[in-house]
């Protein structure tokens, strides 16, 4: 390459160190000579020189690497983006993009952030220097973590380590070794297994409510009538519950090393009210007049800022703490244990192995549903920030009907189903659409198709 950017051969020289010197045989035209570093493993250099008059070089084992490099360097002079090469670690910018990014996270998403960058990311590429590491570097990594973590969490922290390489192009690296320009040069993440939703049956419902512990089993039949979160339900207040309605407006969430606070709701559509049988707002009101919530003093971050406030959590330990993830595993535990032995004794099917509150979120969505709702009502209900989520969620619940389908076009098109226009066919609109339907209705009957 010329100009300001070449690429120099290190192995071989163009004219020999002594009188007589044989050319190498794997020298070339032009530099046919070895030189005194033939044979190190390090054998292209690119060199370029700045704006400054500073001369750079930096090199390299094969040399459709440093072409590319070459290529990236050219290129970023070229349109201005040109960043000067610098000693900064991966780690340091992190830190940097950290600090600079907080200021929109949520307390909970900082704490998310600042585990990942320490148990996953920081270990192998913080002590690097950031211009160091290329695409095969971030494979690597990624198929490392891929050996100890489900897709879905692999998925999560890349999503970080791309979000610093992004924020740090143009202040600390010339290109984000995250960018692909299409499929075939993209970092390689582990598949996710599709995973069906396989709802609760109303006798399985029935059985975690009758197990619940009497502190609980109104929590238990709320997650069922609502679809309520976890964080949500545990952070509801006596004013949130209406004649016929769940109001969210907050969740109840845990920072590692402080404590537990009232936080926003995950997303902007999370904040909504959700229809509920009046049966269900009276067990609740009615829990609340037999236990009075006992106010408690907690931080509370649902207004962009933290503040001190008395909170009433409607659901609490039986000592009257608020409910965190930890003890309420260890209670469920004991609720679905209780809740197989009921079923059991009915000769019902068992609950799935992994249920949690959860898979009562699923349940009320698969109610839904069931009943004709629309996929715009049934992400409003759940708080998703999009129907596309709701749709990846539950698509496979949704009912497919053939007959629907063929009614659906029949009264769409009505006559133009008898044949072409202005042409006769011999045939009634009728006659000719029922000749049609048999052979399709032959076709999903056909068990290899089915």
């Amino acid at each position: 390459m010329s100009g300001t950017v070449q690429i120099q051969d290190r192995w071989h020289r163009r004219t020999p160190a002594s009188e007589g010197e044989k050319s190498c045989r794997c020298g070339t035209t032009g530099y046919p000579y070895a030189s005194g570093a033939h044979g190190a493993k390090l054998r292209w250099a690119v060199r370029w020189r700045e704006a400054g008059g500073t001369q750079r070089k930096k090199m390299f084992q094969t040399k459709p690497e440093a072409n590319t490099y070459a290529s990236e360097v050219k290129s970023s002079m070229d349109g201005g983006s040109y960043v000067k090469p610098t000693e900064i670690t991966f780690g340091e910018v992190a830190a940097r993009w950290r600090a600079a990014t907080s200021v929109e996270h949520r307390p909970q998403t900082r704490g998310n952030v600042e585990r990942t960058l320490r148990l996953h990311i920081l270990p192998q590429l913080g002590p690097r220097k950031i211009v160091s590491i290329k695409k095969a570097d971030v494979q690597e990594w990624v198929n490392d973590r891929a050996e100890v973590l489900a897709a879905s969490s692999v998925e999560v922290v890349y999503g970080t380590l791309k979000a610093v390489f992004s924020w740090a192009v143009g202040e600390y690296i010339a290109v984000n070794p995250c960018r692909s320009r299409g499929r075939a040069d993209r970092i390689r993440l582990p598949a996710k297994p599709t995973k069906e939703i396989i709802p609760l049956s109303t006798a399985q419902v029935s059985a975690l409510v009758e197990a619940a512990p009497d502190g609980y089993w109104v929590a238990v039949l709320l997650s069922a009538a609502s679809g309520l979160r976890q964080g949500e339900l545990f952070g509801l207040e006596p004013e949130h519950v209406l004649d016929g309605e769940i109001v969210v407006r907050q969740q109840l969430s845990v920072i590692d090393g402080k404590g537990v606070h009232i936080a926003p709701v995950k997303t902007a559509t999370s904040l909504r009210g959700i229809p509920v049988p009046t049966a269900v707002t009276d067990a609740v009101r009615a829990r609340i007049k037999a236990h009075p919530p006992v106010p408690q003093l907690m931080a509370d971050t649902t207004s962009g800022r933290r503040r001190e406030r008395l909170v009433r959590p409607v659901f609490t330990t039986p000592s009257g703490e608020p409910v965190q993830r930890s003890p309420w595993a260890r209670v469920w535990a004991k609720i679905v244990k209780r809740a197989n032995e009921i079923l059991a004794a009915r000769g019902e099917q068992p609950l799935p192995a992994k249920a949690t509150l959860h898979t009562l979120r699923h349940t009320y969505a698969s109610l839904l549903i069931k009943e004709g709702e629309s996929v715009k009502v049934v992400q409003k209900r759940l708080g998703h920030s999009s129907a596309a989520i709701t749709l990846d969620t539950y698509s496979h619940l949704w009912p497919d009907s053939a007959a629907t389908t063929r009614r659906a076009v029949e009264r769409g098109l009505g006559g133009l189903l008898g044949g072409r226009p202005g042409h006769s066919s011999g045939h009634t609109p009728s006659e000719t659409v029922e000749s049609q339907r048999k052979p399709a209705e032959e076709i999903t009957r056909s068990p290899s198709v089915i």
